[in-house]
Formats: C-alpha cells, structure tokens, sequence
C-alpha cells in the first residue's frame, strides 16, 4: 500500500464555536511546504526549537477539533504532527531527523489572507542543532497575494452547499468516481473519490447541520506515493437512529446526499433543478399504448394495466442505451428446453427499444441481431452517444438441478443507478407478477464503466421450472418488454 504523503482535516460541525478552528492543512514533501487554513484570523507563532531539531507552529485561540495526527516524511524530515496543544493553542510540528536542522531565516511564512497561511522550508541539511530556540520571522497576510494551489485531480470539490432536502457537493472536471463505505452502526458514511482534490473555497462557508442529523462532516485529502491520483475521502458523522443516506452522482457536475426519507428525486440531475417526488412506486405506472396479451396458464397473470395515459416524454430530449446481453459465439446461459438467453434477451430488447421510440425516447441498442458483441464497445457506444440512461437485459441460470430458483433480479453499481433498478424492478413485479429476488448490487463492467445510470435486469432463470416456460412464451417475452419499458418511461417522467 502506497505511503500517504498528504493529508487535510476539514471539519463542518453541527454547531458553531467560539474560537477560531484549524480546518485544512497540508505538507507537501516535494516542495518541503506546510499549508493551513482556519475559519477565523490567525497569527501564528513560530520557532525552530533543539533536542530533538523541530519547527513548531503555534495558532493562539485556534482548536483542532480531533486527536493528535502524525504525517511520516523523510528526506530529513522525520514526521509532521498535528495536535491540541492546550485549551486555547493548536500546534502544528514539523521534526527533522536526528543530525539535521534548519536555517531559520531561511524559514517563510506568509499569509495569502489572515486564515490561510503557507510555511516554506529550506532543505534541511545535517549540521549541528541550535542552542536555544530561535523565532521565525512571520510576514504579514496583507503584503503575500499568493494564493493556494490545491493538488492537481480530475475532479476538483469547490463546495458544500445545504438543499432543501440534503447536501449537494459542486465539482469541477471529470465526472466524480465513488466508492460509499457505513460504518457497521451506520453511524459513518465514507465517500471516497479517486483522483479528486478539494478547492480552499470548500472550506470558507460554516454549514449548520442540525436539521439533518449529522454531528459533523469531516474532508480528508490523500496525496499518495509515485503517480498515483490523490483521493477525496468526504465522511459524514451521524446521530444515533439516523436513516440511511443515498449518494448519487450528477453528470451536471457534484455529488447529490439525501436521507432516504428524502423527497429529492434520486439520480442525476443538476442542483439548479431539483425536485421533489414520492419516493414509492405508484400504482399508477405509465405503460406503453398497447394491450397486455392474455397470459398463457403456465405463467402468473400481470397485473391489470393502469388507466391513465402514457407520458408525454417526447420533450425530454432523452437518449437510452438498450443492452442486450451475450449474442453471437456467445449465447448465455442454456436452460430447460435449450432456450438460449441470447435469443431471449435480444427479442426482449427490441420490443423495449421499439416501444421507447413510440413514446418519442431516442434509443442506442448495442447489438441488434445474433453478433458477438464486447463488453469494452456496449460501454463505449453508449458513453459516445451521451445516453442518459443505460438498461443491459439478461437472463439469469443456475445448476439445472435447482428448477426450483425463479423470479427477478435487478442490479446496479453506482449509486446514480439503483434508483433507476428500483423503479424498473417494482414495476416488473407489479405488472408481470414474477417472484421477486431483488434489486442487488454488483461489479459489472458495464455497470461500473458507463457514465450514466447503468441497471442490468436479468428477466427470469432459464434453469427455472417456472421462468423457462415463462420465457420461452413469446407472449410473455412482450408482457416482460412492457412492464421493463413502463420502469423506463415512469423514471424518465420523474427525472427528466
């Protein structure tokens, strides 16, 4: 594992404090550079001090709001450590190796305003330690226009900004890559961001947090060994008996926080269109024009169709990536009967595309006939055709020796898209009536690479006794690709 070279605490708490708070700080060993900001003035203290050779960085009247952190360095430099020195005094060390000191008037420190401050070290070099200690000379915040540079990332965080319904965090540059982590008690969320850095603007507005249950919300930077991107950990600390929080990332540039009990639609959207929406499954589902064929006696019957009429969602502008799944050399699972899931989902597929562009959806299908196609080209055609969403059809198998398995399965990756599986998966319960195995996370490639919403739907087992004869029904195939279009046109009404 890489050695961590960098590190910013940033804390938002739930109530404010009088003193001022040491929020953000770095050491950059190449540069040989500490960098600090508070949320109120500050006017260091600083001195080179012997036995053993350490510049020590006092902030009068500041706290530090945590146990003492150690950063390992090297190079002549031992360690940096960061800690509460007493009630009213946040100190900050940086400890050079045994043999090795500093020039002190070759120590600067400068301050870019009079809450964020840089210290400039010299390379330190072996020599004898000084005698007594010796002050430091602090240049004043208004003469250094200097101002901080943040790590270079692909993604850049610039703020934290309170919605009505949540938290919505406002990035710059690639589309966030997340990772979400509960604590076991769910008393932590941790969002991790690869190759993403924080802007000192994230850090410049006291948020107060007491209306959503969070104690306090904690940013940490990782700056890491050899080329590796820096990453952005964003950890929320909540009360007890807080609901579960969903993290949703927005292709309009940020990450989305709502409690689930939240009204906000969940799922990509801009911050300066955010709505309000039920967060149950209607009743009353859109379903495309056309009549629902009498089932045959070997299938549960759908559920009758809602009365109301289709939505008009011709004005979304919306563009949808069918993936039918396997094809070609590759024909999926082979179940009861020889049915071929190749077949099955392709036919699936174009029902649901035709039916999409009946209610004016733009569709993108990744294979339209028996052709082999790669999981690298499906991502790759919908990322280029901009999709907004992004819906892969399978049929799912087990040993043919469990035909008692049946029923759906609905997967996603990100949190962007389990909103999407949710919908499209109640909605097939409701309609088809087929046994429910949920809506599940998994890693697959075309979940995890697609830049958009990404569900995969696997239809029924064809090692099932129930779903092989379900699926081999063409009628039922239709019943399937309705309710499966209806999940779509529902989610795209609300979203879009």
């Amino acid at each position: 594992m890489p050695s961590i070279l960098g590190a910013i605490g940033v804390f938002f708490l739930a109530s404010p404090v009088e003193a001022a708070r040491l929020v953000l700080w770095r050491f950059s060993p190449n540069e040989n550079r500490l960098t600090f900001n508070t949320d109120e003035a500050v006017q260091p203290r600083v001195q080179l001090i012997a036995n053993p050779t350490r510049l020590v960085v006092d902030l009068p009247g500041t706290t530090f709001g945590r146990p003492q952190v150690e950063q390992a360095v090297g190079g002549g430099i031992r360690a940096v450590r960061v800690g509460q020195f007493d009630d009213a005094t946040t100190r900050i060390v940086i400890e050079l190796e045994a043999g090795y000191s500093l020039d002190p008037e070759q120590v600067r420190v400068r301050g870019t305003t009079a809450s964020q401050w840089t210290v400039e070290l010299p390379e330190p070099e072996p020599g004898s330690e000084p005698i007594a200690a010796e002050s430091v000379a602090v240049e004043s915040a208004d003469t250094v226009a200097e101002s901080f540079s943040p790590l270079e990332a692909a993604t850049q965080i610039e703020e934290l900004r309170l919605t009505r319904d949540g938290l919505f965090i406002r990035t710059r540059g690639e589309t966030p890559d997340i990772d979400e982590d509960y604590s076991r008690r769910r008393r932590r969320l941790t969002i991790e961001i690869e190759n993403a850095a924080f802007s000192p603007e994230v850090v410049r507005r006291e948020l107060e947090l007491n209306d959503y249950g969070i104690e306090r919300i904690e940013l940490v930077q990782a700056e890491v060994d050899d080329d590796d991107p820096p990453t952005a950990n964003i950890v929320l600390y909540f009360k007890p008996d807080v609901d579960r929080w969903r993290v949703n990332v927005s292709e309009f540039g940020g990450i989305v926080l709502t409690p689930r009990q939240s009204s906000i639609l969940a799922g990509v959207q801009s911050p300066r269109s955010l709505t309000a929406a039920t967060d149950s499954v209607s009743s009353s589902l859109p379903v495309p024009d056309r009549p629902i064929p009498v089932p045959s006696p070997d299938r549960p019957a759908p559920l009758p169709a809602p009365t109301q009429p289709v939505p008009d969602v011709s004005r979304s502008r919306v563009t949808i990536t069918i993936d039918p799944g396997h094809g070609g050399r590759d024909p999926g699972a082979v179940g009861i009967g020889g049915i071929r899931e190749a077949e099955i989902v392709l036919d699936i597929s174009r029902q649901v595309a035709a039916l999409l562009e009946e209610q004016g959806v733009q569709v993108v299908m990744t294979r339209q006939d028996d052709r082999e196609v790669g999981l690298e080209p499906r991502v790759q055609l919908a990322n280029r055709a901009g999709s907004n969403l992004f819906v892969s059809i399978h049929a799912n198998a087990i040993s043919l020796s469990r035909p008692d398995v049946n029923g759906l399965e609905t997967y996603y990756y990100s949190s962007a898209g389990e909103r999407l599986a949710q919908v499209i998966h109640d909605t097939v319960l409701q309609m088809t009536g087929v046994p429910d195995r949920q809506v599940r996370f998994a890693r697959f490639y075309v979940l995890r690479h697609t830049s958009m919403p990404a569900v995969l739907v696997e239809v029924g087992f064809v090692t099932g006794d129930q779903d092989s004869r379900r699926l081999a029904d063409p009628d039922f195939r239709t019943s399937m690709a309705e309710a499966i279009t209806a999940g779509i046109l529902r989610y795209v009404q609300q979203n879009f």
